[in-house]
């Protein structure tokens, strides 16, 4: 079965009902992650099944609606499936009117019923029946039974609707007519490099990187000039004075080649020639130093001001390690005091709320407070290896590799919701990120899993970034590019490009550990014994594998066996 027939016909089919009733409200895919609405995913599943809802309530658990309307691709089956694990309110709700009324099975904390014949044929049955029997229910008892909007269970409201129906029937457009959209941002990226004089820099250039080039990575030894090559790029990219930022140089200069998705090319020259200088990536840039687990809540913080976008704090990071991040709790304050961005505050927190529990593998859920300068703040819910939550806990008592995939990740979207106020959805964010050490901080899991989800959550955002481990490496997308950075008395920084010469996804982690990228010349552990083998399985489940068979082997050979065997190969070799 067609995923993307799938869901044009099941598009077509509720289209139809709501040009005849315009009360009929359905939910939509709601952000473009991981390129999904541009590959023609209307609605929320993946490539094994198709949820549609047709009211509010989210199983923030399960990270889909809690009732929905689902369509099995590999099975053909079509069922109601209602998922409750997020509130015992909602189950109760569930228990007291629907579950005996639409005759529900059980199972664990899911509710479901299963409808005959095609997909199509089963969704209009369940629309002229269960859904309008749903309807009435919460109709009738749902606004006495949820005393919580946040919690509830109601109806999509016009507004709402017909905003997703927007932004998908503007996807579709793209999709049959190859359409771009003349108001969106334009997806820049760069192009080409040179830098003059800039600290230990004194002459470098690098050309041709793709238009396709997610990720651009720095590699090299400490103190060879990998920070102050992403510090180079920010200068010009925002045109700051760099002798107020610690370069002393005489006279550096930095000019980048940019390029856009139309194929049109623009040139940033720093410091520029002339009196007026255009600077578009401003309003689509965030860098990130090595430090990063500050941010600046007031309670940290009580008289520091809010950050803003304009180009000294765009860059403060990188080049000051006592920068503090935009605390997300504040800003959040800052969103709802103000009326211009007012409006806009819920489809932002639900973003940033998702991306944050989507990204990050054990942070299971988030409490941002609605009180205004409530000193306990946002409250963040991991769960344990078993899937049990664990106290909430305030930022600040976070371990640090959550506190800085926090802390950088809610700065991106914030400096990015306010340089393109006009985007809801962060996958439509475009510009430049830059990250210095990225890999700092996590652990090896988190050090290759924010590569692939900052991928997927930016799809048009292209990033800059350095690393002194391999483990990022393993996340990058096709076509990224990998430079080597070496420091040389005489000529100052190298850099010698190695994604011509290396495949990174034909490497594992000891490849590339003594592959030219980082060139370490072995990697035997200190404590290995001459006399005993080096371990050269590729995964550690395949060495476990390996000793349980010998072990099977020791046990089944006894001195008897083992003697016959002998006999055996010897009678063969005469």
């Amino acid at each position: 079965m067609q995923v993307e027939t799938i869901h044009n016909e099941v598009y077509e089919l509720l289209v139809k009902h709501w040009q005849n009733d315009p009360s009929f409200h359905f939910t939509f895919r709601r952000s473009n992650r991981d390129g999904k609405l541009e590959d023609g995913y209307w609605f929320y599943g993946n490539e094994s099944y198709l949820a549609v809802s047709f009211w509010t309530g989210m199983d923030w658990k399960n990270k889909s609606p809690n009732i929905i309307f689902v369509i099995e691709f590999l099975t053909g089956e079509s069922y109601l499936e209602i998922n409750t694990s997020d509130s015992d309110q909602k189950r109760r709700f569930i228990n007291n009117y629907l579950l005996n009324e639409l005759q529900l099975e059980i199972s664990g904390k899911r509710f479901r019923k299963k409808y005959q014949g095609g997909y199509l044929e089963s969704l209009a049955t369940f629309i002229r029946t269960d859904k309008i029997a749903i309807d009435e229910i919460i109709s009738k008892h749902g606004a006495d039974f949820f005393k919580d909007d946040k919690t509830s269970i109601g109806f999509i409201s016009t507004t709402e609707f017909e905003e997703q129906k927007s932004k998908v029937d503007s996807y579709r457009v793209q999709q049959t007519n190859a359409y771009i959209d003349s108001e969106a941002p334009a997806t820049i990226k760069l192009q080409s490099i040179e830098i003059i004089d800039f600290g230990p820099i004194k002459h470098l250039q690098i050309t041709d990187i793709p238009f396709s080039s997610q990720w651009i990575f720095f590699t090299g030894e400490n103190g060879t000039g990998k920070s102050s090559i992403l510090r180079a790029i920010a200068a010009a990219i925002c045109g700051i004075d760099v002798s107020l930022k610690g370069i002393d140089n005489a006279a550096p200069k930095v000019d980048l080649k940019l390029f856009f998705e139309n194929g049109e090319v623009t040139w940033i020259e720093h410091p520029p020639s002339n009196a007026v200088q255009n600077y578009p990536l401003a309003y689509g840039f965030a860098a990130y130093g090595q430090s990063r687990l500050r941010t600046n809540h007031l309670k940290n913080r009580p008289q520091s001001p809010l950050p803003n976008t304009n180009v000294d704090d765009l860059t403060a990071s990188l080049f000051d390690d006592e920068t503090y991040l935009i605390d997300l709790q504040n800003q959040f304050e800052r969103w709802r005091s103000d009326p211009a961005s007012k409006a806009l505050f819920d489809k932002r927190k639900y973003f940033i709320t998702e991306i944050l529990t989507d990204i990050l593998p054990n942070l299971h859920r988030i409490d941002f407070s609605d009180q205004l300068n409530d000193q306990a703040g946002t409250t963040y819910i991991e769960q344990d290896n078993d899937g049990q939550e664990l106290p909430g806990v305030t930022f600040d008592k976070l371990a640090s590799g959550l506190k800085s995939m926090i802390a950088m990740i809610g700065d991106i979207l914030v400096r990015l919701y306010m340089q393109q106020p006009e985007i809801s959805d962060p996958s439509e964010f475009t510009g430049i990120v830059l990250i210095d050490e990225i890999d700092i901080h996590l652990h090896p899991k988190l050090q290759k899993n924010i590569v692939i989800q900052l991928t997927r959550t930016f799809p048009k955002i292209q990033f800059i970034a350095s690393t002194h481990s391999p483990i990022p490496l393993l996340g990058v997308p096709r076509n990224s590019q990998l430079f080597k950075v070496a420091r040389i008395r005489d000529e100052g920084v190298r850099v010698t490009r190695l994604d011509e010469r290396l495949h990174l996804g034909d490497l594992l982690p000891n490849t590339i550990l003594t592959s030219p990228i980082f060139g370490l010349e072995d990697i035997i552990p200190e404590s290995h014994e001459d006399k005993k083998l080096v371990r050269t399985e590729t995964t550690y489940s395949e060495l476990e594998f390996n000793d349980q068979v010998k072990a099977r082997i020791a046990a089944y050979l006894s001195d008897e066996k083992e003697q016959e065997l002998i006999r055996l190969f010897k009678q063969r070799g005469q």
